[in-house]
């Protein structure tokens, strides 16, 4: 007789992410997957004060429409927390005012609610995603002692610019992590030679790729661009005015042309399942990522870029995130000449040798990372 396996209660700790939002990311992803699999995920969302009013990144407005510092079921299987904090850390960019602030924000975890703690215990999982929760990581760890605890390392801490004292938070705390989920090798230096590292790069929906079969473009020469992390405006003008023959598609709140042009076409914000198409039957596909500090890693960790690549589109992309793939384009930031010519060679770019094999659907990854046992290094120190 077989037994069916147990079911999983998963936490899932984010700075950046709401259960519900019109654009999916890699955390909702792998909850739809958990929960098509019968278990249950709790969204904990934090980075949410008085100090969100000030800020322009339209989380405050968002949360301000839902129930606050309490749970709510969002749908079978999916409940979420918004925790409205009396403070939330934030970089203050002046060394002085981050080194003032930093006992104060370090006390962050003694703000749990009491709400989320009485659940603590419950979880079989809780996944740690990069930015404010590394603060909260080593009092979840006392109230969960058996649960297993993944840092889920989506950015590089800095960045994505977060107060410095959360990059030593996580540095301290690297013994309360049973798992460090990393998605580019880049990132492997970043922790201790005996951290217990996964690389597993992102899954992505195969099946509603493999279920589009009708183009949205209305005329050939199509660029998409997904996403507005480090959007570099200025690329897409100066490919827009190189290339008038070509429509440049852009897909993201913050992601608008710096110049309107004709053959530039801003959607904004939309669903993942309106987005699918545009990238299947587009012609290239563009990361405009402006340079950052340590952002290498995105050539790797970067979920539309690994999307383009099972669609076989060719990439453009600045050469610090160009690595890995041989049908990235890749250009120098700065340089108007070398991206027009970059665009020129994805033009002319073979699409059926681009590989597809290797490229994972989120069942298959959310398997891997939730049902691996085998530590590369050591393991946690037992509480």
């Amino acid at each position: 007789m077989t037994t069916s396996p147990a079911k999983r209660r998963v936490l899932i700790v984010t700075g950046h992410h709401f259960a519900e939002a019109a654009r999916k990311v890699d955390l909702h992803f792998m909850a739809d997957t958990l929960r098509a699999g019968g278990d249950h995920v709790d969204f904990l969302a934090c980075r949410l004060s008085f100090l969100s009013r000030f800020l322009k990144d339209g989380r405050f407005d968002h949360a301000r429409q839902r129930p606050l510092n309490r749970w709510n079921r969002i749908a079978e299987g999916l409940e979420e927390f918004l925790w409205y904090a009396p403070f939330h850390p934030m970089n203050l960019k002046s060394p002085l005012l981050n080194g003032l602030t930093a006992p104060f924000f370090r006390l962050y975890d003694r703000l749990l609610p009491k709400a989320v703690m009485a659940r603590m215990a419950s979880y079989t999982h809780v996944l740690i995603e990069s930015g404010p929760p590394p603060l909260l990581v080593h009092r979840i760890r006392q109230a969960a002692p058996h649960s297993r605890i993944i840092y889920h390392a989506a950015d590089r801490l800095r960045t994505i610019h977060v107060h410095p004292c959360i990059e030593a938070a996580l540095a301290d705390g690297i013994g309360d992590y049973d798992l460090i989920h990393i998605m580019a090798e880049a990132m492997r230096a970043d922790f201790p030679d005996d951290a217990p590292i996964l690389y597993l790069p992102h899954g992505i929906a195969k099946e509603t790729f493999d279920r589009a079969t009708v183009s949205p473009y209305a005329a050939p020469r199509n660029a998409v661009s997904v996403g507005d992390m480090l959007f570099d405006a200025q690329v897409i003008d100066t490919l827009a005015a190189a290339c008038p023959e070509w429509t440049f598609h852009l897909f993201g709140k913050k992601a608008v042309p710096s110049v309107p042009r004709a053959n530039i076409v801003v959607h904004g914000e939309v669903s993942f399942e309106t987005i699918v198409p545009f990238i299947k039957f587009a012609d290239v596909g563009l990361a405009p990522y402006r340079q950052s500090e340590a952002a290498d890693y995105l050539s790797q960790s970067s979920l539309k870029m690994i999307q383009y690549s099972y669609c076989r589109l060719p990439i453009v992309a600045p050469v610090f995130a160009a690595a890995g793939r041989s049908h990235v384009c890749a250009y120098r930031p700065g340089d108007a000449a070398s991206a027009v010519e970059a665009f020129r060679r994805a033009q002319a770019f073979d699409r059926g040798t681009i590989e597809t094999a290797g490229i994972l659907s989120w069942e298959e990854a959310v398997r891997r990372l939730f049902d691996h046992e085998v530590m590369e290094g050591r393991g946690r120190p037992q509480p």
